[in-house]
């Protein structure tokens, strides 16, 4: 089942110009919102100290994971990953602190010395947070996996959010907008379409050092959007082993309704990993 979010969401965009007194209001609040909105909460841990002109003070913030993944689906293999994640926050002028990430990811797969799977991503995501719990978005994706018969997958998509639920242990976010993709095939052929994205994210706390976090999204071919989409969802626990180890398990289902000629619709990867943050 999809749930589609109203193209009226995509209006938004050309929002009216913010009024001087609102901005002020969201320049300090919004800083806490900024930590609910990063599935490892690198973002969540700093620390909101400005300079004398009222600048945020930040530095960026990394992390370095490695562990082990099953995948289920077109190929069932048990495959080392590594993770490399790095967050920052930049005031710009009047408006509140808008927040960057840039991930990168790589699943190896060896047998008797031959790679026989591999998948490799690049995830940039810049958000800046607007008045009433309103956010917009920049995304920019690098996919290669032979999984699924992707040579390379790039996709950029613009689009807005909406904190619909926020307290101290819980945030529900959803998020939509367009997107221009690039697909091109390990088994040859390329092609490029448009989709409208749709995605929704919820955290929650469950303990101090325990948080519980989902993320799932659409991305639906405007030419096609009956016939052509895909869903992928993803749950997750990260667990604080200490100040600067932690301890993430995923589960990862993926759903392409058009798939490459001989490959399924469905993928599964389970991972558990390993982090280190400095």
């Amino acid at each position: 089942m999809r749930y589609r979010v109203p193209l009226i969401l995509l209006s938004l965009l050309i929002c009216p110009s913010l009024v001087a007194e609102e901005i002020q209001k969201i320049s300090d609040i919004e800083i806490d919102t900024m930590k609910f909105l990063s599935t490892d909460d690198i973002a969540g841990r700093y620390d909101p100290t400005k300079d004398a002109r009222g600048h945020l003070l930040t530095k960026p913030l990394q992390s370095i994971e490695a562990g082990f993944s099953d995948t289920g689906g077109n190929t069932r293999t048990t495959s080392l990953n590594a993770k490399y994640t790095l967050a920052h926050m930049v005031q710009l002028r009047s408006f509140a602190p808008m927040r960057y990430t840039l991930e990168a990811s790589a699943f190896l797969f060896r047998d008797n010395g031959k790679r026989s799977a591999e998948e490799y991503k690049a995830l940039f995501n810049a958000m800046q947070p607007l008045p009433h719990k309103w956010l917009s978005y920049l995304s920019l994706g690098w996919l290669r996996n032979s999984f699924q018969n992707f040579d390379a997958k790039v996709d950029m998509s613009i689009g807005v959010g909406k904190i619909l639920y926020r307290s101290e242990h819980v945030s529900f976010l959803l998020k939509a907008g367009p997107a221009i993709n690039y697909e091109a095939y390990s088994s040859g052929g390329e092609r490029n379409y448009a989709s409208l994205n749709e995605y929704i994210e919820y955290r929650r706390k469950v303990r101090n050092d325990s948080t519980l976090y989902l993320q799932a999204g659409a991305r639906e071919n405007f030419a096609q959007m009956q016939k052509d989409y895909e869903l992928n969802a993803l749950v997750g626990l990260r667990v604080e082993v200490s100040k600067k180890m932690h301890l993430v398990t995923e589960y990862n289902y993926r759903y392409d309704n058009t798939p490459s000629e001989g490959y399924g619709k469905r993928d599964t990867m389970t991972v558990v990993r390993l982090g280190y943050r400095f």
